[in-house]
């Protein structure tokens, strides 16, 4: 089973190029953000710097999950100071993803919805399997991604909470990728619930919005009563100290994703409605705050189509909660700049503007 990141290697640049607008991912968000979170790095590598290389000289092996450094500005992010719920750190999503993909050794995870295919690939190494949610027997384990691609049915915290006391009562854990959650608002995140529920982990990071998956820097926020089980398949150590100081920042500013939004919100039905009148096949919004339009039907087709009119867009690989299986769909991330913008209309041939 590939995992998502081979879907970047048949591209070229990843960049906008004279010939090409790469809209393979979403590459202008962070002017859109309500604060500069570039200078606000920048102002953190400086001050690192004048004290003395403080963090970068620090092997924290006292805090070895992050959580004396993270969970405090976490826990304020969510409007939640002094909550039960703990934060343990690792170096970006999918790291952590692989590492708790452990917790399925000889075990059922039940998926939810459509999801990124690693982490049912590390579990089939781990000795587990993923089945569709509902397919056998009851799991141990059920894993979905909100926002998930195309799929609004855990949108809402009621139903996080009642899919959370329904499995607890059979003592499985949700976990929850919620990795493109930084595209909506603080109080979407099931990680809200993790001191009201015993059986919750939730995955975030730093790299969608932000821009700053460079940092490698992802954090789990769990139900206290399985820090023990997250900290025993986790590796201790693994985001930097560095990271923590930066992400501690940026963290701290609190929720700067509104303008981006509104954009978003703005500028993807209108994408739509480009890419239809200009003759291909009706594409699918993704979830709301998503920057992706999607093409389940045919995606090879439509991105080849596509990149014969200089933009770049890139089949994804997605597991099936439906089927089970490996499937493919046609992404293409939604221009959010004007001028971003005004290239697609000028390459597909359309003029007018939101």
């Amino acid at each position: 089973m590939p995992l998502a990141i081979g879907s970047y290697e048949k591209l070229g640049v990843l960049t906008d190029g004279a010939d090409l607008l790469n809209l393979a991912w979403t590459q202008d968000e962070r002017d859109l953000l309500g604060a500069d979170v570039m200078t606000v790095v920048a102002q953190e590598l400086t001050a690192e710097v004048a004290e003395a290389l403080p963090y970068t000289g620090d092997y924290m092996v006292k805090d070895p999950y992050g959580e004396g450094v993270l969970g405090p500005v976490v826990a304020d992010f969510f409007g939640r100071p002094g909550w039960s719920a703990s934060v343990t750190c690792g170096a970006g999503v999918g790291p952590l993803l692989h590492d708790l993909s452990l917790l399925a050794a000889g075990a059922t995870v039940e998926v939810l919805t459509d999801v990124y295919p690693d982490h049912p690939h590390w579990v089939a190494r781990a000795g587990g399997r993923c089945v569709p949610f509902g397919a056998g027997p009851p799991g141990d384990i059920v894993l979905l991604e909100r926002p998930a691609l195309a799929d609004d049915r855990f949108a809402g915290l009621d139903a996080v909470r009642e899919l959370c006391t329904d499995t607890a009562e059979r003592g499985a854990v949700v976990l929850i990728d919620e990795s493109n959650a930084n595209y909506c608002p603080a109080g979407f995140s099931a990680a809200n619930l993790a001191a009201e529920v015993s059986n919750l982990i939730v995955v975030r990071g730093l790299s969608k919005a932000y821009g700053l998956g460079g940092v490698r820097l992802g954090y789990c926020v769990s139900s206290a009563a399985l820090t023990g089980a997250v900290r025993g398949v986790v590796a201790p150590l693994g985001a930097s100290s560095l990271s923590l100081r930066i992400g501690r920042r940026v963290l701290g500013l609190g929720d700067v994703t509104s303008g981006l939004r509104a954009r978003i919100a703005a500028n993807k039905p209108y994408v739509r409605d480009l890419l239809t009148a200009a003759g291909l096949p009706e594409p699918v919004a993704a979830a709301d705050g998503l920057p992706y339009v999607i093409f389940p039907e045919k995606p090879q087709v439509v991105v080849e189509s596509l990149l014969s009119r200089g933009i770049q867009g890139k089949v994804q690989p997605v597991w099936s909660a439906r089927t089970g299986a490996l499937v493919a769909v046609g992404r293409l991330s939604v221009p959010l700049a004007a001028h971003r913008l005004a290239e697609l209309e000028s390459r597909l041939d359309r003029t007018a503007t939101p």
